[in-house]
C-alpha cells in the first residue's frame, strides 16, 4: 500500500487521466510541471499506483515512455513496477515482445543493462529466462555473465553460472577467486557450488570441508541436468 508521504490525488487524477486517453506524451510533459519534491511523490505513485492498475496493454508502452524521457530517474521504477505486476497481477512477463523491445533500447549503455540485470535477474525462477534476459540484452559473451550470476544466490543463476564457468576453464586463478567468494558468501547453496568447482575443475588449492561428494560419472549428469543439479545442490 502506497504512504500518505507517497501519495497526492491531484497527480493520481492526472496519470490516471493520461494513461486512460492513451496520450503518455502528455505524463512525461505533466512530470516536467512539478516541483522536486512532487516528481519523487509521482516516481512512487507512476510505480506503486499508475503502473499497477493501467490496462496490460498500456504497460510496456508506459514504460518506454518513462525511460525515454528520463531514464536516470525511472528506470528502476519501471523495473520495480514491472516485479510487481508480475507476480501480483501476472499479465506481464518477460517473454512480452512489450518486454523485449523495451530491453532492445539498453543494448548500447552498459550501465542500464547492469541496472536491468541487478534487478531482474535475482527475481526469475526458470534458467532459460535468464538466458533470454541476457539475449535481450545483446550480450552473447557467456564469460560476460559471471559476475552478474555470482551475485544472484538462485538455483537458476547458479546453474547458469556453473555452465557459465567453461568459457573460463583454463583460467585456473580466476576459478579459484570464484570459489573463495563462493564460500565467503556464508550460505550453504554458494558452498555447495564451490565444492563442485573444486571437484570438475580441479581446484587442488581450494580449502574447506564440504559435505557434496560428488562420483565422476555424477559431474557430467550436472552440467547437462538443470533438475539433477538442484538435487545435488540441495544436498
Amino acid at each position: 500500500m502506497i504512504s500518505e508521504k507517497h501519495y497526492a490525488a491531484d497527480i493520481d487524477s492526472q496519470l490516471r487521466r493520461f494513461v486512460a486517453t492513451g496520450n503518455l506524451q502528455q505524463v512525461t510533459a505533466y512530470l516536467d510541471t512539478l516541483s522536486n519534491a512532487r516528481f519523487r511523490t509521482a516516481g512512487y505513485m507512476l510505480c506503486e499506483r499508475t503502473m499497477q492498475q493501467c490496462p496490460s496493454s498500456m504497460f510496456w508502452p508506459l514504460a518506454v515512455a518513462l525511460v525515454a524521457y528520463n531514464s536516470r530517474a525511472f528506470l528502476v521504477t519501471v523495473l520495480k513496477a514491472f516485479l510487481t505486476r508480475r507476480d501480483e497481477v501476472a499479465d506481464v512477463g518477460i517473454n512480452d515482445e512489450g518486454f523485449r523491445e523495451f530491453c532492445c533500447r539498453f543494448r548500447d549503455n552498459s550501465e542500464d543493462c547492469k541496472k536491468i540485470l541487478q534487478n531482474i535477474l535475482p527475481a526469475l525462477d526458470d534458467h532459460t529466462d535468464l538466458r533470454r534476459l541476457f539475449s535481450l540484452l545483446g550480450m552473447d559473451n557467456q564469460a560476460q555473465w559471471i559476475p552478474f550470476l555470482l551475485k544472484c544466490r538462485t538455483l537458476p543463476s547458479y546453474f547458469l553460472l556453473f555452465n557459465s564457468l567453461h568459457f573460463i576453464e583454463h583460467d585456473t586463478d580466476q576459478l579459484e577467486r570464484i570459489a573463495y567468494y563462493l564460500i565467503r558468501s556464508g550460505d550453504s547453496l554458494s558452498f555447495n557450488l564451490a565444492s563442485l568447482m573444486k571437484a570438475y575443475f580441479g581446484l587442488s588449492h581450494i580449502k574447506g570441508t564440504f559435505s557434496l561428494n560428488l562420483k565422476p560419472y555424477e559431474l557430467a549428469r550436472i552440467v547437462n541436468s538443470y533438475s539433477v543439479f538442484c538435487q545435488k545442490m540441495r544436498f
